[in-house]
């Protein structure tokens, strides 16, 4: 078996807890032998390992150990709080909590429309309005959005029916009529 230089570098800490295969400790032996480089760092990682594994080498200060164990408790467990800043963090937990709450339940007993036109219609046009048979809502006569043969009836009439106005084509229609607020002209509808 022969290795290279990188294939000894990879397994040097295990050739020192003597932790190979049999054959590749030997090819490695044989390596060492014929590499200057790597008998060199080989030799080096060995100088490093007796010097930093003789226990004579560092010695700790007296108390030592205390001081080790207070500073990692402190750091893991913290700085213990006071009871006044557990009491202000309680009270704006729970005050923002209930805003949460109260906004939650204002949004569910009040539904928003999401578009313009869904607003609440104050008064229906006065004029005449364009139903087709099987369609759903009513438009403003010659609609672009109006396909198949229609019938005219009142505003009301088409309400009765189950017909809703086309988001389109009335939207001009009912606000001439004053049936949009002002609060929504110049939005996303505005002349169409």
């Amino acid at each position: 078996m022969v290795v290279k230089c990188e294939d000894v570098w990879r397994e040097l800490s295990n050739y020192f807890e003597d932790d190979l295969d049999p054959e590749l400790k030997r090819a490695m032996e044989e390596h060492f032998a014929h590499c200057h480089h790597c008998e060199v760092v080989r030799d080096g990682m060995r100088n490093v390992i007796e010097v930093y594994g003789d226990e004579r080498m560092f010695s700790l200060p007296v108390g030592f150990y205390p001081r080790l164990h207070r500073r990692l408790a402190d750091q893991v467990e913290g700085q213990r709080g006071s009871a006044l800043g557990w009491l202000v963090t309680l009270a704006a937990t729970c005050s923002l909590a209930a805003f949460a709450l109260l906004a939650t339940i204002h949004n569910r007993l009040v539904p928003q429309p999401r578009a313009q036109m869904s607003q609440p219609a104050r008064r229906m046009p006065e004029r005449l309005v364009a139903v087709v048979e099987g369609g759903k809502m009513f438009h403003v006569p010659g609609c672009p959005f109006m396909h198949g043969k229609y019938r005219m009836v009142t505003p009301e009439e088409a309400v009765r029916e189950g017909y809703g106005p086309c988001n389109r084509c009335m939207y001009e229609a009912l606000r001439r009529a004053g049936t949009v607020t002002p609060d929504f002209e110049g939005e996303e509808f505005a002349s169409k």
